[in-house]
């Protein structure tokens, strides 16, 4: 079972008594994302998760990094649109002394500006590598394409003009204004979780507490349109797609089943069609994202210019055939069983249960027992399939990125806006 209580230090604790044979999984969730950054902000959620491993408390960077080395296992910290997540991976002998160093950092980061510097060299490298990742910039080209509103059309990295001008004060306030008990999710999961309720009722934040600033937000606008980034390869990397159910929502769970049948696995409408039967691509995909307030279905391909004409009629037929005629109780049958072995695979490891836990106890939720999630999941129906699929992909027009060596593409890519 899943369970969410407030701590008395404002925090949130979210754990599971699955337990586990020795290891556990501890996160702290942060509500605050890049969509919560302003123009002159952009990138700063991703540059201060990167920040706090440069020095927290009495430790230097050097010292952060004999300790994860001593703990073993992994602790690392990654950003999204929606929050930021510091995590870690270890044996339940180590549990404590990772739970302390986690909390260390997300309260108690140095953010000096020597360190800043240093630091920006590297996310500049890994915003440099990005951008040589086509599949990548496909990808972020999409986001923007379908939420062209502020909150999304700027990459999670920041931008280069940006992570330029960022600098220790600025991350220090948005440290101050966001990293907030009230703000933070703490999620444990695996073996030695009660002793670990123990030291988390006695944590406590190391500084005076401003008012707490929970991210306020507008749903995303949606805007759908073309965008289209010309680059030298030998690929053009295109994903189209439209709006979806959230997280929460009644339908959620037949967009998740309609996305596994049009592309997520070998027998799907579009594998089989753009790879087995025609041989157009070498990757072709569809998947389903939700958040709180925003969702997204999208169908990502890659291909030789020559075989984008071809490769985006072929995914239009398949979508209109799935339109018109709905999925066969065999497609569905096969699309459950995927869901089924994803959830057990998940619930396996600790670090599995944790991610799924914190996804939902970020937003004051607690997700499903497994046994009820799939219970609700076998009542998605071929008609449900087909009613959703109608709502969502018959929209037009549809968010269209491309990147690659597009020259002499613009028009095919623009029919695919409406087609």
């Amino acid at each position: 079972m899943n369970y969410l209580t407030p701590l008395s230090s404002g925090l949130t604790l979210a754990w599971d008594d699955y337990g586990s044979l020795g290891t556990t999984a501890i996160a702290f969730y942060v509500h605050v994302g890049s969509r919560d950054e302003n123009p002159e902000l952009f990138g700063a959620a991703h540059f201060l998760e990167h920040a706090v491993f440069k020095g927290a408390r009495s430790w230097s960077a050097r010292d952060i990094a004999n300790i994860q080395d001593r703990l073993g296992g992994e602790i690392n910290a990654f950003t999204t649109r929606d929050y930021t997540v510091f995590y870690a991976k270890v044996l339940a002998s180590k549990a404590a002394d990772a739970l302390e160093l986690l909390w260390a950092m997300v309260s108690e980061p140095w953010l000096r500006e020597d360190d800043i510097g240093k630091e920006r060299q590297v996310i500049l490298e890994e915003l440099l590598e990005a951008e040589d990742d086509l599949e990548d910039r496909a990808t972020e080209l999409y986001m923007a394409a379908l939420y062209p509103d502020e909150q999304f059309h700027h990459d999670i990295l920041g931008s280069r003009r940006s992570l330029r001008q960022l600098n220790a004060e600025q991350l220090k306030n948005f440290h101050r204004k966001f990293y907030h008990p009230d703000n933070i999710t703490l999620v444990l999961s695996g073996e030695g979780v009660e002793e670990l309720k123990v030291l988390a009722e006695s944590l406590r934040w190391p500084h005076p507490l401003g008012p707490s600033i929970t991210p306020v937000r507008l749903g995303p606008k949606i805007g759908p349109h073309i965008e289209i980034l010309s680059r030298p390869g030998e690929q053009v990397h295109v994903t189209m797609g439209v709006p979806a159910p959230r997280m929460f929502d009644a339908d959620h769970d037949a967009a998740l089943v309609l996305s596994t049948i049009l592309g997520g696995q070998n027998s799907s409408r579009l594998w089989q069609r753009l790879r087995e039967d025609e041989g157009l691509v070498y990757t072709v995909s569809a998947s389903y994202s939700a958040m709180k307030d925003w969702g997204e279905l999208s169908i990502y391909m890659a291909m030789s210019p020559q075989s984008v004409p071809q490769a985006l009629e072929a995914a239009t037929q398949e979508v209109m055939n799935l339109l018109e005629y709905g999925p066969t109780e065999e497609e569905r049958a096969w699309a459950l069983t995927q869901a089924e072995t994803a959830m057990a695979f998940t619930m396996e490891t600790p670090d599995g249960r944790m991610a799924r836990l914190g996804a939902y106890a970020v937003y004051g939720a607690s997700p499903l027992d497994p046994k009820a999630r799939l219970s609700r999941l076998e009542q998605v129906s071929c008609e449900q399939i087909m009613r959703v699929s109608r709502e969502i992909l018959a929209v037009r027009p549809w968010a269209v990125a491309a990147c690659g060596p597009v020259q002499g593409l613009e028009r095919v890519l623009q029919t695919a806006l409406h087609a």
